[in-house]
């Protein structure tokens, strides 16, 4: 089963429509939630025919979207959770949102880590505990989808391990994990506490089941296979462990670590960057096993020919040998339009999709 799905970012937004993603985007749901109806609907007029959609890159799935679900604290779970540390948040007009601050920047001893249950006492934790009692209260027609969820499919969504303590520490946990893997062990671990509490919090007060975990391993792809058995394959295991099925999103070229991501308990998806190589996921994981995978950026920029792009689909679906696959691609402000398109007229030639929008 082949599948394919794209998003538009906010620049590509903002260069062709106009949108503004300010702090009250973030921190508004319902004004969030009346701009993606306007934005919605931008979209399908520029891809009437096509399985695009307004939406974070590759977090949400478009047949668990509903035009009445608001969106409570849809902000990037690392950045949250380096909030509850201290750090501040930055809103940008024309791109994506991020923090100022690396609040574990200069730790040195695992004491300087605070009680993981502390952080549900949080200003953030409660404001965003406020703003999905006072929606269920007083606009019954919607359906709140809570902070580390995108939408009503109960799939959990979080920063990988070494990418949220990237965030934390900035570039110091890389050294941290050769100089002092206890305290590294001990960094991960609160991360893994945290992102639990949180998740299972908020899960309960929007009456939003866990069925799965998304654990976004960003960064991963700089991490040594060694180094991401020891610390990263088991604090996503405890996350398998705790919510079931789980999928691993790592960017960018990712066959030095296949191997070790098999070992992640209840893995059931790997979603990976362009240039790895799909035939080496099926030959491990074998011919069931659902693979997700990104076309590569260079080849849908302007002024690349589309034969391009179509040369690696063409690879990709021989080394898939038929298993079941997603495409999934987010359309930046300076991608040639043709070229993606392209991609989603190939798959229907070969009638292996029909290109038709959920929502």
């Amino acid at each position: 089963m082949i599948t394919i799905e794209a998003s538009v970012s906010k620049g590509w937004l903002h260069k062709n429509g106009g949108f503004i993603f300010d702090n009250q985007y973030y921190l508004d749901p319902v004004h969030r939630w009346e701009q993606d109806g306007i934005i919605n609907k931008f979209v399908r007029e520029k891809f009437p025919r096509y399985a695009i959609y307004n939406m974070e890159a590759n977090l949400l799935q478009a047949k668990h979207v509903k035009e009445n679900h608001v969106l409570v604290g849809a902000i990037q779970p690392n950045m949250i959770l380096a909030t509850l540390l201290g750090a501040k948040f930055s809103f940008y007009e024309d791109t994506d949102a991020d923090v100022s601050g690396k609040p574990l920047e200069f730790i040195s001893d695992s004491s300087e880590l605070p009680p993981v249950s502390a952080i549900l006492e949080h200003s953030l934790v409660k404001d965003l505990e406020n703003q999905i009692n006072l929606i269920n209260e007083t606009r019954p027609g919607l359906k709140v989808i809570p902070p580390f969820f995108w939408d009503d499919s109960g799939r959990a969504t979080i920063h990988g391990i070494v990418t949220t303590s990237l965030k934390l520490t900035g570039d110091n946990i890389m050294i941290i994990m050769m100089s002092d893997p206890e305290l590294a062990h001990a960094i991960h671990q609160w991360i893994v506490d945290a992102y639990i509490i949180l998740i299972n919090h908020f899960s309960r007060l929007a009456k939003l089941p866990v069925t799965s975990v998304h654990v976004g391993e960003c960064s991963g792809t700089m991490i040594s296979q060694d180094l991401f058995e020891e610390f990263i394959v088991p604090y996503i295991s405890q996350l398998g462990k705790q919510f079931g099925a789980v999928r691993i999103h790592s960017c960018g070229i990712s066959d030095h670590l296949i191997t070790s991501m098999s070992h992640i308990k209840n893995l059931k998806i790997i979603d990976t960057g362009s240039g790895t190589s799909v035939g080496k996921i099926r030959k491990l994981m074998g011919p069931e096993f659902v693979i997700h995978i990104a076309p590569p950026m260079e080849m849908m920029m302007e002024g690349v020919p589309s034969a391009e792009i179509l040369s690696w689909l063409d690879l990709t679906l021989k080394e898939n040998e038929g298993g079941p696959l997603q495409i999934a691609y987010h359309i930046e402000r300076d991608y040639e339009i043709m070229n993606c398109l392209s991609m989603h007229d190939e798959l229907e030639r070969r009638e292996l999709i029909t290109n038709k929008r959920l929502y």
